[in-house]
């Protein structure tokens, strides 16, 4: 479907899609009713990046500290915390009294076994952020010492993040079996502020309150996940009252500047910490895209400001740090090798690679796949075989369901040049060092599909993981950027704006700064 008529397209289905797949009544006071395009694959983000399983899985699970609005460490599972001076010990001591939901009492024996078995071993950020550490000790169920190999100051902030360090039940996952294919990753027992109650695929999620959740709140009694996979429908049902919230990554960024004007909604661009970008990873293993001429040609190729624009509707910022974002000030810099649009460099550099054109004007075909429910990323596809075209490249457009293409893009590596939203922070040790590092080369979301590998990377990004002094990390960091993007084994589009919507009566929503959207403090005010 073409950019240009797919609003229109969209308006003329509202009308059959609401009558048929909405109508949640509810009573403000009592719940909150959040949209998402679709459903989560699974809810647990010890397993897996998945945004909306990280957003649903941080209603019901909890991680170790969470972070205030300043991106401040505060309690959540623990109630206290040490660091010794040397950096390499971490203690810390868990609230008294804490259960799972099904009454199993939570100790400090869920948290070494989840942490070093499940999310060290298949999830991507995970994987970077306990890199260092090399046992958790449990003295008693309270506590749990966590002894680090070397320095890693990234860690007390990353423990935070639902989509690393989620924590995750011992006695339901420690059963020999492959936690991936464990019936709780769509019945979730957590010890977070909701309780799972229901999923009804391609309808909704139901929390309750959890009664002995053992920090303040929540506030309303129940919280219901809407499945609305048309985004033009996901703004009305909010402006209608069918939902209350839609969060930045369902947010439909062609509804921004209407529902701006919208009576009782509150758009606000939250702040989030880790930073993200649209971006493509680059099959190196074999084909053209194996020649660093030929991506860097390709980049050249390609209209970033027309991409900004059409697909992401000026939302964000063209990206010229390469895999470090502007919206990751501490960290960034555009002192890096530039691709400016250029189609006619972009040409010459081809022919001059050995990939001159045929008697078809083509050079080679390409694919491209993304996840359908990442919005822009169609209106990309589309603008990029545009671009590709004028140099003699054909693009095959392979968008696909989110599981179908997470499986073919992470774990077959079954792609030519695979498109989505990914996260350069909150700290380049624990974001962008995911994609870049050659032991990250593993079949597993998140992690280094492209097969990029070059030992001076690696030995910057060690090196930036373990540092104190943060003036040098940031040097460290700047030479680990200049690297990659000369090497460019991505195409990064634009650094991204996190735009979200909300009834104009609720309170607390932009207060966390991870954008996993704890939404145990949220609440109804007059």
């Amino acid at each position: 479907m073409n950019y240009l008529t797919r609003h229109a397209v969209l308006a003329f289905s509202i009308p059959l899609f609401i009558s048929g797949a909405m109508g949640f009544a509810h009573a403000q006071n009592d719940s909150i009713v959040v949209g998402l395009s679709g459903d989560p694959t699974i809810i647990n983000s010890g397993i897996t990046t998945e945004i909306s399983s990280s957003v649903v899985g941080a209603q019901i699970y909890s991680t170790i500290v969470r972070l205030d609005s300043e991106g401040n460490p505060i309690p959540s599972l623990a109630e206290s915390w040490e660091v010794s001076d040397d950096g390499l010990t971490y203690t810390f001591k868990f609230f008294d009294g804490i259960k799972w939901h099904d009454g199993t009492p939570f100790t400090s024996q869920d948290v070494a076994w989840s942490l070093l078995n499940i999310n060290r071993e298949f999830n991507g950020p995970a994987g970077g952020l306990l890199k260092a550490v090399e046992t958790i000790e449990t003295p008693d169920d309270r506590t749990a010492v966590f002894k680090l190999s070397t320095p890693y100051p990234p860690l007390l902030r990353g423990l935070a993040y639902f989509n690393s360090s989620t924590i995750l039940p011992r006695h339901i996952f420690d059963n020999g079996q492959d936690p991936r294919e464990n019936p709780a990753n769509l019945k979730p027992i957590g010890t977070g502020p909701f309780v799972f109650s229901e999923f009804r695929p391609g309808s909704h999620i139901t929390l309750q309150r959890n009664e002995d959740y053992h920090l303040d709140g929540p506030h309303v009694e129940r919280l219901i996940y809407q499945i609305i996979p048309n985004e033009a429908a996901r703004g009305l049902a909010l402006e209608t009252g069918e939902i209350d919230y839609i969060p930045y990554h369902v947010m439909p960024l062609g509804e921004v500047d209407r529902l701006q004007n919208a009576r009782d909604i509150t758009v606000a661009f939250q702040k989030r910490s880790i930073a993200g970008q649209y971006q493509a990873f680059l099959n190196t293993r074999e084909g053209p895209l194996a020649e660093k001429a030929v991506r860097q040609a390709l980049y050249h190729a390609m209209n970033r400001d027309e991409l900004l624009e059409k697909a992401g509707f000026g939302h964000g910022t063209v990206s010229k740090g390469g895999p470090l974002s502007s919206e990751l000030p501490i960290f960034y810099t555009d002192d890096v090798k530039q691709y400016p649009y250029d189609p006619e460099l972009a040409n010459k550099m081809l022919d001059e690679a050995g990939f001159e054109r045929g008697a078809d004007g083509k050079r080679f075909t390409l694919r491209i796949s993304y996840a359908l429910s990442e919005g822009p990323m169609q209106n990309v596809a589309q603008l990029l075989r545009s671009n590709f075209a004028a140099v003699g490249v054909d693009l095959v457009d392979q968008g696909m369901e989110t599981s179908a293409w997470r499986d073919r893009s992470f774990v077959q590596w079954d792609f030519d040049i695979t498109m989505g939203s990914y996260a350069s922070g909150p700290d380049p040790a624990i974001g962008a060092a995911a994609f870049y590092t050659c032991d990250r080369i593993q079949r597993i979301s998140g992690h280094n599909a492209s097969a990029y590998c070059n030992e001076e990377v690696d030995a910057l990004f060690s090196q930036g993981s373990q540092e104190l002094n943060e003036d040098r990390r940031i040097e460290i960091y700047h030479e680990a950027a200049a690297q990659v993007t000369e090497d460019v084994p991505h195409w990064w589009f634009w650094d991204r704006y996190y735009p979200i919507a909300f009834r104009a009566n609720l309170e607390g929503i932009t207060e966390d700064i991870t954008g996993y959207g704890t939404m145990d403090g949220v609440r109804w005010v007059e």
